[in-house]
């Protein structure tokens, strides 16, 4: 493929040092090392397989149709609802607003105001502040390709997660990238799926993600904040 100036902006804001505080979520699977459930690689291929499933019908899904209707308020509006009302554990629901609130910050400090609109709509209450609304937004916005957005926010999460699983468990460096490599045709048909969702079916719950998230609040010791 062609490598383009909106690519280039995509790659910049899911890079890993971008400073919207990703690295601080693990999205419960801290949770999930501590109860002894993710402890080898195989674990963490299962939890990669099932955490895709969930986030096809979720983060991915919401920040399809948010570029879809990037210019349209009131549908914008009802995603940002929609999102934080099937955000269960509390933990997710707050990270998501502070990576949004971030997202919007560092945007504005780049010069680029697409976000200003949605940014006003949360601080004045109609709006909670979602990352992936912000990020569908953001990436019609700078011309970047809805399906090349989505992937790249999907290989985002994948990523983070074996990062956090490497760190947590902890596995080896090459055990880590060896299944993130083999993730990236899972990633790729989660993308191609999360086009297709319609708006009545996001929100899809896998409780045990909601439960282990939730449990995370109580954890003895936490390196993560969710």
């Amino acid at each position: 493929m062609a490598i383009t100036q909106s690519f280039m902006k995509l790659l910049q804001i899911c890079d890993a040092f971008f400073p919207v505080g990703a690295f601080t979520l693990s999205n419960g699977l801290e949770t999930y090392v501590q109860y002894d459930l993710v402890r080898k690689p195989t674990d963490l291929e299962a939890y990669l397989s099932a955490f895709l499933r969930f986030e096809t019908y979720n983060d991915l899904a919401l920040a399809a149709h948010a570029w879809a209707h990037a210019d349209e308020r009131e549908a914008l509006l009802r995603l940002d609802a929609l999102s934080a009302a099937s955000k269960l554990p509390k933990e997710i629901r707050e990270g998501a607003r502070r990576m949004c609130m971030r997202f919007t910050k560092v945007a504005r400090q780049m010069g680029v105001d697409c976000l200003e609109p949605y940014t006003s709509w949360i601080k004045n209450g109609e709006a909670f502040g979602q990352y992936a609304v912000a990020f569908g937004i953001y990436t019609r916005a700078q011309g970047v390709e809805q399906g090349d957005a989505v992937a790249l926010l999907g290989y985002n999460f994948v990523s983070a997660a074996v990062n956090n699983c490497v760190k947590l468990v902890p596995l080896g460096q090459q055990d880590g990238q060896r299944i993130l490599h083999q993730s990236l045709d899972a990633v790729f048909a989660a993308a191609e799926t999360a086009l297709t969702v319609e708006e009545n079916d996001i929100g899809l719950a896998l409780p045990g993600f909601d439960v282990r998230a939730m449990q995370h609040e109580h954890l003895y010791t936490r390196q993560y904040m969710s």
